[in-house]
């Protein structure tokens, strides 16, 4: 059962970082435009959701997919210390904390969400800084 006090943080937390950290400055714009990919994020005794960067575009969306690109499995606590910046996924990955799978699981499948992360957070952070 879903704790209702944590009921869709890290969901609130992602929108926060892909919509207005990443999409949300314009010199990602390129960036965003050449990947089409879909990330699953299963978070522990959270529902799972969807990011989906898709011609230029990204969107979240609860609910699972059959076969993403990526999927990201974490628990809450490490979810939020990667979307805030105090974690890389590649530290969280390297101490077990961080399960990534999908078809693009790969060095450069990872290695772009990881990007997508940091220009999120690193966008919001401006945004919230100025």
């Amino acid at each position: 059962m879903v704790n209702d006090k944590q009921d869709g943080k890290s969901y609130e937390l992602a929108r926060e970082i892909f919509l207005q950290g990443l999409a949300g400055e314009p010199v990602n714009k390129d960036f965003i435009a050449r990947h089409n990919r879909a990330i699953q994020f299963m978070i522990e005794d959270e529902p799972p959701f969807v990011v989906d960067v898709r011609d230029g575009n990204i969107s979240l969306s609860k609910g699972s997919l059959d076969d993403p690109d990526l999927a990201v499995k974490a628990n809450a606590d490490v979810f939020r210390q990667v979307f805030r910046g105090l974690l890389s996924p590649g530290e969280a990955w390297m101490d077990d904390q961080w399960w990534i799978g999908g078809a693009f699981s790969d060095y450069v499948g990872t290695s772009w969400m990881m990007r997508l992360i940091k220009r999120g957070v690193s966008g919001r952070m401006s945004q919230v800084w100025q």
